[in-house]
């Protein structure tokens, strides 16, 4: 089963320092109230794929506020007796895909923050793809984007049917511009 998320449409507040005290003293008195059902649909998933535009060199605010409430110690993560983190989610790969308007080049930090996020929640393997120069005059951006369209498929195919296509030394990122 495929669950879609748009969090652009989502409700959730952002999280203050106030609600964060209520949110944990909730967890403690109730741990599947619908406070948490992002969370569990996190620690549940067998594959996290996050589409997302590149703004302001990551991600919409909107996704950042969906992640804090995502991350929940108890159910997306948790700490050993001796204070060591260790993630608790089902899912082994999480696959970022974003699109620019420009050049990315070293500046994913969208990826990087979800690549970071996910080793916390237990996923350490990851892979990006973007379509970039979307807004550069002379490019043609429906070219890029069937360009990205053919990498996403061979990007599912490799984590979804355990067909390589790439190099296993290869690092797993597919900038098209």
């Amino acid at each position: 089963m495929i669950k879609e998320r748009n969090v652009l449409d989502s409700a959730l507040p952002v999280l203050t320092g106030a609600l964060a005290e209520k949110r944990d003293q909730t967890f403690r008195e109730n741990p599947h109230d619908s406070m948490f059902d992002a969370a569990w649909e996190m620690a549940g998933a067998d594959l996290i794929v996050i589409a997302a535009p590149y703004w302001d060199l990551t991600f919409p605010a909107a996704l950042k506020v969906y992640l804090e409430w995502c991350s929940i110690l108890g159910i997306t993560f948790h700490y050993t007796r001796e204070g060591k983190q260790e993630g608790l989610c089902r899912a082994e790969k999480l696959v970022y895909i974003t699109t620019a308007g420009g050049i990315i080049g070293d500046q994913n930090y969208g990826y990087e923050y979800m690549r970071g996020l996910g080793g916390m929640f237990g996923i350490h393997d990851s892979a990006w793809l973007s379509a970039e120069g979307l807004d550069i005059q002379e490019n043609d951006p429906e070219e890029i984007m069937r360009e990205a369209e053919k990498e996403a498929a061979r990007l599912a195919d490799m984590y979804l049917n355990g067909s390589t296509g790439v190099n296993p030394e290869q690092e797993k990122t597919w900038p098209i511009s």
